[in-house]
Protein backbone atom coordinates (compact mmCIF):
# COMPACT_ATOMS: atom_id res chain seq x y z
CA UNK A 1 0.00 0.00 0.00
CA UNK A 2 1.31 3.44 -0.87
CA UNK A 3 2.05 6.15 1.65
CA UNK A 4 -0.79 8.15 0.12
CA UNK A 5 -3.36 5.51 1.14
CA UNK A 6 -2.00 5.37 4.71
CA UNK A 7 -2.20 9.14 4.87
CA UNK A 8 -5.81 8.97 3.68
CA UNK A 9 -6.75 6.55 6.53
CA UNK A 10 -5.06 8.72 9.16
CA UNK A 11 -6.48 11.99 7.82
CA UNK A 12 -9.99 10.52 7.69
CA UNK A 13 -9.68 9.59 11.36
CA UNK A 14 -8.31 13.05 12.25
CA UNK A 15 -11.15 14.67 10.32
CA UNK A 16 -13.71 12.88 12.53
CA UNK A 17 -11.80 13.85 15.68
CA UNK A 18 -11.64 17.50 14.58
CA UNK A 19 -15.35 17.54 13.83
CA UNK A 20 -16.19 16.25 17.30
CA UNK A 21 -13.99 18.72 19.18
CA UNK A 22 -15.94 21.25 21.31
CA UNK A 23 -16.74 24.60 19.74
CA UNK A 24 -14.76 26.57 22.32
CA UNK A 25 -11.63 24.77 21.14
CA UNK A 26 -12.44 25.14 17.44
CA UNK A 27 -12.37 28.92 17.85
CA UNK A 28 -8.62 28.76 18.45
CA UNK A 29 -7.22 27.85 15.01
CA UNK A 30 -3.62 27.65 16.21
CA UNK A 31 -4.57 25.27 19.02
CA UNK A 32 -6.51 23.07 16.60
CA UNK A 33 -3.53 22.88 14.24
CA UNK A 34 -1.23 21.94 17.10
CA UNK A 35 -3.58 19.22 18.34
CA UNK A 36 -4.01 17.74 14.87
CA UNK A 37 -0.24 17.86 14.30
CA UNK A 38 0.46 16.04 17.57
CA UNK A 39 -2.14 13.35 16.85
CA UNK A 40 -0.88 12.94 13.29
CA UNK A 41 2.75 12.54 14.38
CA UNK A 42 1.73 10.02 17.04
CA UNK A 43 -0.30 7.93 14.57
CA UNK A 44 2.49 7.84 11.99
CA UNK A 45 5.05 6.85 14.64
CA UNK A 46 2.75 4.15 16.01
CA UNK A 47 1.98 2.85 12.50
CA UNK A 48 5.73 2.55 11.82
CA UNK A 49 6.25 0.77 15.15
CA UNK A 50 3.46 -1.73 14.49
CA UNK A 51 4.62 -2.50 10.95
CA UNK A 52 6.90 -5.56 10.40
CA UNK A 53 8.95 -3.64 7.86
CA UNK A 54 9.07 -0.35 9.73
CA UNK A 55 7.11 1.24 6.89
CA UNK A 56 3.47 2.19 7.70
CA UNK A 57 0.88 -0.03 6.04
CA UNK A 58 -2.90 0.00 5.94
CA UNK A 59 -3.03 -2.65 8.66
CA UNK A 60 -0.48 -0.93 10.93
CA UNK A 61 -2.27 2.42 10.42
CA UNK A 62 -5.58 0.92 11.52
CA UNK A 63 -3.88 -0.75 14.50
CA UNK A 64 -2.36 2.60 15.46
CA UNK A 65 -5.83 4.18 15.33
CA UNK A 66 -7.22 1.33 17.43
CA UNK A 67 -4.48 1.88 20.03
CA UNK A 68 -5.26 5.60 20.15
CA UNK A 69 -8.97 4.97 20.69
CA UNK A 70 -12.23 6.11 19.18
CA UNK A 71 -12.70 9.78 18.21
CA UNK A 72 -15.20 10.14 21.07
CA UNK A 73 -12.65 8.93 23.64
CA UNK A 74 -10.02 11.34 22.27
CA UNK A 75 -12.43 14.31 22.30
CA UNK A 76 -13.61 13.41 25.81
CA UNK A 77 -10.13 14.15 27.13
CA UNK A 78 -10.25 17.69 25.73
CA UNK A 79 -13.61 18.29 27.37
CA UNK A 80 -12.27 17.53 30.84
CA UNK A 81 -12.07 21.15 31.95
CA UNK A 82 -13.37 22.70 35.12
CA UNK A 83 -14.08 21.23 38.53
CA UNK A 84 -17.15 18.95 38.69
CA UNK A 85 -19.84 20.32 41.01
CA UNK A 86 -23.45 19.11 40.98
CA UNK A 87 -23.36 18.41 37.21
CA UNK A 88 -22.25 22.01 36.60
CA UNK A 89 -18.59 22.96 36.97
CA UNK A 90 -17.56 25.26 39.79
CA UNK A 91 -16.22 27.68 37.19
CA UNK A 92 -19.64 28.03 35.53
CA UNK A 93 -21.62 27.92 38.79
CA UNK A 94 -21.46 31.71 39.53
CA UNK A 95 -22.62 32.52 35.99
CA UNK A 96 -25.39 29.93 36.32
CA UNK A 97 -26.66 31.57 39.52
CA UNK A 98 -26.39 35.03 37.97
CA UNK A 99 -28.44 34.04 34.91
CA UNK A 100 -31.08 32.41 37.13
CA UNK A 101 -31.21 35.49 39.37
CA UNK A 102 -31.68 37.85 36.41
CA UNK A 103 -34.39 35.73 34.80
CA UNK A 104 -36.18 35.13 38.12
CA UNK A 105 -36.11 38.89 38.80
CA UNK A 106 -37.67 39.55 35.40
CA UNK A 107 -40.37 36.95 36.11
CA UNK A 108 -41.07 38.46 39.54
CA UNK A 109 -41.40 41.97 38.08
CA UNK A 110 -43.71 40.77 35.30
CA UNK A 111 -45.83 38.83 37.80
CA UNK A 112 -46.06 41.81 40.17
CA UNK A 113 -47.22 44.00 37.28
CA UNK A 114 -49.73 41.33 36.26
CA UNK A 115 -51.02 41.00 39.85
CA UNK A 116 -51.41 44.77 40.28
CA UNK A 117 -53.44 45.14 37.08
CA UNK A 118 -55.49 42.03 37.90
CA UNK A 119 -56.34 43.52 41.33
CA UNK A 120 -57.31 46.81 39.68
CA UNK A 121 -59.66 44.91 37.38
CA UNK A 122 -61.00 42.87 40.31
CA UNK A 123 -59.83 39.59 38.77
CA UNK A 124 -58.65 37.95 42.00
CA UNK A 125 -58.30 34.45 40.54
CA UNK A 126 -55.82 35.73 37.93
CA UNK A 127 -54.01 37.84 40.52
CA UNK A 128 -53.20 34.88 42.73
CA UNK A 129 -52.66 32.16 40.15
CA UNK A 130 -49.86 30.49 42.12
CA UNK A 131 -49.67 27.51 39.76
CA UNK A 132 -48.93 29.80 36.80
CA UNK A 133 -46.31 31.74 38.76
CA UNK A 134 -44.46 28.64 40.00
CA UNK A 135 -44.66 26.95 36.60
CA UNK A 136 -42.85 29.95 35.07
CA UNK A 137 -40.05 29.58 37.60
CA UNK A 138 -39.90 25.81 37.00
CA UNK A 139 -39.64 26.19 33.22
CA UNK A 140 -36.86 28.80 33.45
CA UNK A 141 -34.96 26.77 36.06
CA UNK A 142 -35.17 23.62 33.92
CA UNK A 143 -34.08 25.28 30.65
CA UNK A 144 -31.18 27.22 32.21
CA UNK A 145 -29.99 24.17 34.17
CA UNK A 146 -29.99 21.93 31.08
CA UNK A 147 -28.02 24.55 29.11
CA UNK A 148 -25.35 24.86 31.81
CA UNK A 149 -25.09 21.09 32.32
CA UNK A 150 -24.45 20.70 28.58
CA UNK A 151 -21.90 23.54 28.63
CA UNK A 152 -20.13 21.89 31.58
CA UNK A 153 -20.00 18.51 29.84
CA UNK A 154 -18.57 20.19 26.74
CA UNK A 155 -15.79 21.69 28.86
CA UNK A 156 -16.80 25.32 28.59
CA UNK A 157 -15.35 27.89 30.98
CA UNK A 158 -16.75 31.41 31.51
CA UNK A 159 -14.08 32.99 29.29
CA UNK A 160 -15.12 30.71 26.40
CA UNK A 161 -18.50 32.46 26.35
CA UNK A 162 -16.93 35.87 25.79
CA UNK A 163 -15.70 37.49 22.60
CA UNK A 164 -12.00 38.16 22.00
CA UNK A 165 -12.58 41.92 22.24
CA UNK A 166 -14.31 41.48 25.60
CA UNK A 167 -11.42 39.35 26.92
CA UNK A 168 -8.89 41.97 25.79
CA UNK A 169 -10.92 44.71 27.45
CA UNK A 170 -11.04 42.76 30.73
CA UNK A 171 -7.28 42.19 30.55
CA UNK A 172 -6.70 45.94 30.14
CA UNK A 173 -9.07 46.70 33.04
CA UNK A 174 -7.24 44.24 35.29
CA UNK A 175 -3.86 45.76 34.41
CA UNK A 176 -5.14 49.28 35.04
CA UNK A 177 -6.77 48.24 38.35
CA UNK A 178 -3.49 46.78 39.60
CA UNK A 179 -1.62 49.95 38.63
CA UNK A 180 -4.16 52.09 40.52
CA UNK A 181 -4.21 49.75 43.51
CA UNK A 182 -7.92 49.00 43.13
CA UNK A 183 -9.38 45.94 44.89
CA UNK A 184 -9.23 42.60 43.09
CA UNK A 185 -11.84 39.94 43.80
CA UNK A 186 -10.21 36.95 45.54
CA UNK A 187 -12.74 34.66 43.88
CA UNK A 188 -12.68 35.78 40.25
CA UNK A 189 -9.32 37.54 40.11
CA UNK A 190 -11.02 40.47 38.37
CA UNK A 191 -11.04 44.13 39.44
CA UNK A 192 -14.10 45.21 41.38
CA UNK A 193 -15.78 48.14 39.68
CA UNK A 194 -16.79 51.18 41.78
CA UNK A 195 -20.14 50.34 43.36
CA UNK A 196 -21.28 53.93 43.78
CA UNK A 197 -20.95 57.22 41.86
CA UNK A 198 -20.20 59.74 44.65
CA UNK A 199 -21.12 62.94 42.79
CA UNK A 200 -24.39 61.45 41.53
CA UNK A 201 -25.37 60.36 45.06
CA UNK A 202 -24.44 63.74 46.61
CA UNK A 203 -26.35 65.79 44.02
CA UNK A 204 -29.33 63.42 44.18
CA UNK A 205 -29.28 63.57 47.98
CA UNK A 206 -29.28 67.38 47.99
CA UNK A 207 -32.27 67.53 45.64
CA UNK A 208 -34.04 64.88 47.73
CA UNK A 209 -33.50 66.81 50.96
CA UNK A 210 -34.71 70.07 49.35
CA UNK A 211 -37.84 68.42 47.98
CA UNK A 212 -38.49 66.63 51.28
CA UNK A 213 -38.31 69.93 53.21
CA UNK A 214 -40.72 71.46 50.69
CA UNK A 215 -43.26 68.73 51.42
CA UNK A 216 -42.65 68.76 55.15
CA UNK A 217 -42.76 72.54 55.68
CA UNK A 218 -45.02 73.34 52.71
CA UNK A 219 -44.51 77.14 52.80
CA UNK A 220 -47.87 77.95 51.19
CA UNK A 221 -50.22 78.72 54.10
CA UNK A 222 -53.07 79.82 51.83
CA UNK A 223 -53.23 76.34 50.28
CA UNK A 224 -53.03 74.27 53.46
CA UNK A 225 -56.75 74.69 54.40
CA UNK A 226 -57.70 73.35 50.96
CA UNK A 227 -56.00 70.01 51.55
CA UNK A 228 -57.68 66.98 53.07
CA UNK A 229 -56.22 66.52 56.60
CA UNK A 230 -55.17 62.92 55.86
CA UNK A 231 -53.48 63.94 52.60
CA UNK A 232 -51.68 66.75 54.40
CA UNK A 233 -50.43 64.26 57.00
CA UNK A 234 -49.33 61.81 54.28
CA UNK A 235 -47.53 64.61 52.44
CA UNK A 236 -45.56 65.54 55.55
CA UNK A 237 -44.71 61.92 56.36
CA UNK A 238 -43.56 61.48 52.75
CA UNK A 239 -41.46 64.64 53.09
CA UNK A 240 -39.79 63.25 56.21
CA UNK A 241 -39.06 59.92 54.48
CA UNK A 242 -37.63 61.70 51.43
CA UNK A 243 -35.40 63.86 53.66
CA UNK A 244 -34.04 60.76 55.39
CA UNK A 245 -33.48 59.00 52.06
CA UNK A 246 -31.74 62.13 50.71
CA UNK A 247 -29.44 62.27 53.74
CA UNK A 248 -28.62 58.58 53.38
CA UNK A 249 -27.96 58.97 49.66
CA UNK A 250 -25.71 61.97 50.25
CA UNK A 251 -23.96 59.98 52.99
CA UNK A 252 -23.22 57.19 50.51
CA UNK A 253 -21.76 59.74 48.14
CA UNK A 254 -19.53 61.24 50.83
CA UNK A 255 -18.31 57.79 51.92
CA UNK A 256 -17.57 56.92 48.31
CA UNK A 257 -16.33 53.48 47.34
CA UNK A 258 -15.14 52.62 50.83
CA UNK A 259 -16.59 50.78 53.81
CA UNK A 260 -19.02 48.45 51.98
CA UNK A 261 -20.43 47.36 55.35
CA UNK A 262 -21.74 50.90 55.98
CA UNK A 263 -23.26 51.00 52.50
CA UNK A 264 -25.03 47.72 53.26
CA UNK A 265 -26.51 49.17 56.46
CA UNK A 266 -27.68 52.26 54.56
CA UNK A 267 -29.29 50.10 51.87
CA UNK A 268 -31.13 48.07 54.52
CA UNK A 269 -32.49 51.32 56.03
CA UNK A 270 -33.58 52.46 52.54
CA UNK A 271 -35.37 49.13 52.04
CA UNK A 272 -37.21 49.62 55.35
CA UNK A 273 -38.22 53.16 54.35
CA UNK A 274 -39.56 51.90 51.01
CA UNK A 275 -41.50 49.17 52.80
CA UNK A 276 -43.02 51.84 55.08
CA UNK A 277 -43.97 53.86 51.99
CA UNK A 278 -45.93 51.04 50.35
CA UNK A 279 -48.91 51.05 52.79
CA UNK A 280 -49.11 54.85 52.41
CA UNK A 281 -49.20 54.58 48.62
CA UNK A 282 -51.77 51.78 48.80
CA UNK A 283 -53.95 53.94 51.08
CA UNK A 284 -53.98 56.74 48.48
CA UNK A 285 -54.54 54.11 45.77
CA UNK A 286 -57.67 52.93 47.58
CA UNK A 287 -58.84 56.43 48.55
CA UNK A 288 -58.25 58.74 45.57
CA UNK A 289 -60.90 61.13 46.86
CA UNK A 290 -58.38 62.63 49.32
CA UNK A 291 -56.17 63.85 46.46
CA UNK A 292 -56.31 67.63 45.77
CA UNK A 293 -57.03 69.17 42.39
CA UNK A 294 -56.47 72.90 42.89
CA UNK A 295 -57.26 75.64 40.37
CA UNK A 296 -56.94 79.43 40.55
CA UNK A 297 -60.19 81.23 39.76
CA UNK A 298 -61.32 84.82 40.41
CA UNK A 299 -58.33 85.63 42.59
CA UNK A 300 -58.60 82.59 44.84
CA UNK A 301 -57.52 78.98 44.95
CA UNK A 302 -60.22 76.29 44.80
CA UNK A 303 -59.82 72.58 45.46
CA UNK A 304 -62.13 70.75 43.05
CA UNK A 305 -60.88 67.34 44.13
CA UNK A 306 -60.37 64.42 41.76
CA UNK A 307 -63.58 63.52 39.96
CA UNK A 308 -64.81 59.93 40.06
CA UNK A 309 -64.31 59.72 36.28
CA UNK A 310 -60.56 60.05 36.84
CA UNK A 311 -60.32 57.46 39.63
CA UNK A 312 -59.25 54.70 37.25
CA UNK A 313 -56.48 56.84 35.73
CA UNK A 314 -55.30 57.86 39.21
CA UNK A 315 -55.28 54.22 40.30
CA UNK A 316 -53.16 53.30 37.29
CA UNK A 317 -50.64 56.01 38.21
CA UNK A 318 -50.40 54.86 41.81
CA UNK A 319 -50.21 51.21 40.72
CA UNK A 320 -47.18 52.14 38.63
CA UNK A 321 -45.70 53.95 41.65
CA UNK A 322 -46.17 50.78 43.73
CA UNK A 323 -44.48 48.69 41.04
CA UNK A 324 -41.54 51.12 40.81
CA UNK A 325 -41.20 51.08 44.61
CA UNK A 326 -41.09 47.27 44.61
CA UNK A 327 -38.46 47.34 41.84
CA UNK A 328 -36.46 49.82 43.93
CA UNK A 329 -36.64 47.48 46.93
CA UNK A 330 -35.49 44.53 44.79
CA UNK A 331 -32.62 46.61 43.41
CA UNK A 332 -31.47 47.66 46.89
CA UNK A 333 -31.62 44.04 48.10
CA UNK A 334 -29.52 42.99 45.10
CA UNK A 335 -27.01 45.81 45.64
CA UNK A 336 -26.70 45.01 49.35
CA UNK A 337 -25.95 41.39 48.49
CA UNK A 338 -23.50 42.38 45.75
CA UNK A 339 -21.48 44.42 48.25
CA UNK A 340 -20.34 41.17 49.89
CA UNK A 341 -17.79 40.88 47.07
CA UNK A 342 -16.30 44.24 48.00
CA UNK A 343 -15.36 43.20 51.52
CA UNK A 344 -11.71 42.89 50.57
CA UNK A 345 -8.78 45.07 51.49
CA UNK A 346 -8.06 48.03 49.25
Amino acid sequence: MSEKQVELIIEEYLKIVKKKLPDWLKDDKNEIREIMSQLRDHLWSKAEELSDTGIPTEESARLAIAHMGSPDSIVREYKKRGTPYMYITKELWPLYKKVLAILFTVVIILNVISIVFAVIEGNWSAAFNLFGIFSNFAVIFTIVTIIFVVLSKEGYLPEDLKSKSELKREEKELKKARELGMPISPKTGKPLKPFVKPLEKIVGGIFGIAFGFLLLAFPFPTLIPLFHPIFLLIMRVAGLIIIIEGCLGMGRGLIGNRDPEIHQVILIVLIILDLISIPIIIYIFRNPEILPFIIYDDGQFINLGVSSELYFAVNIIFAIIIILTLIGIAENIYNAGKLQRYKVKY
